[in-house]
């Protein structure tokens, strides 16, 4: 996994690992639950990087607490599936959605503490279409790197909140790079057997391994 995409995965799957529980995130407003969200990120990271450094399982209950409630990780993982999610069992959806989910946690949990991230300037949000927004942004680094990142959210029409479901980096969506690895891998093998082998690895995570 190359560095874009461990800036990728860290902010949508770290964003809010690190919000403290007083903390109002907006969620009526996309433009503001980004901005909000990313001033916490780059403080509380500065605050508990010691503290939180090769502990993925600590970040993992930080996630369960703090990253759901901004993003859509079931939406995510129905994308992700494409043509196979019509097929699926209730049972495999909700197997390959709860493995989803911790494996973005898994596989950027290692690496998240390693990006230096100075800043995060947040831009006005665009609407796309009624109810679904992008939001961009400019991640400067310490070494003078700066990197425009494209948010997607959309608005739950039940809750009226908004949600994250992707990220882009110069214009390369993270979750059309799942999409294409996964396919693959379900076509080669099935969805029960890379279902399994998710499972296995998100489980040697959470043992420590």
């Amino acid at each position: 996994m190359n560095k874009r995409y461990w800036l990728v995965g860290f902010l949508m799957t770290c964003m809010a690992f690190f919000m403290p529980a007083q903390a109002s995130i907006p969620q009526d407003n996309p433009e503001e639950m980004v901005r909000v969200l990313s001033l916490e990120l780059v403080a509380k990271i500065n605050e508990q990087r010691a503290e939180l450094e090769g502990r993925p399982d600590k970040v993992k209950a930080f996630a369960d607490v703090y990253v759901l409630p901004y993003v859509d990780t079931a939406k995510m993982a129905r994308y992700v599936m494409g043509k196979y999610w019509r097929t699926a069992s209730a049972e495999q959806k909700e197997g390959f959605t709860q493995a989803f989910s911790d494996m973005l946690i898994r596989s950027y949990s290692r690496n998240l503490l390693k990006l230096q991230i100075k800043d995060v300037t947040v831009k006005p949000a665009r609407e796309v279409k009624k109810g679904v927004v992008t939001v961009a942004s400019e991640v400067a680094q310490a070494d003078g790197t700066k990197t425009d990142v494209v948010y997607r959210a959309y608005l739950n029409r039940k809750t009226q909140q908004w949600l994250l479901y992707d990220i882009s980096i110069e214009g390369i969506s993270m979750l059309l790079n799942y999409r294409k690895s996964y396919g693959s891998e379900i076509s080669k093998k099935g969805l029960d057997q890379v279902i399994a082998e998710m499972e296995v690895k998100n489980g040697q995570v959470k043992d420590g391994v």
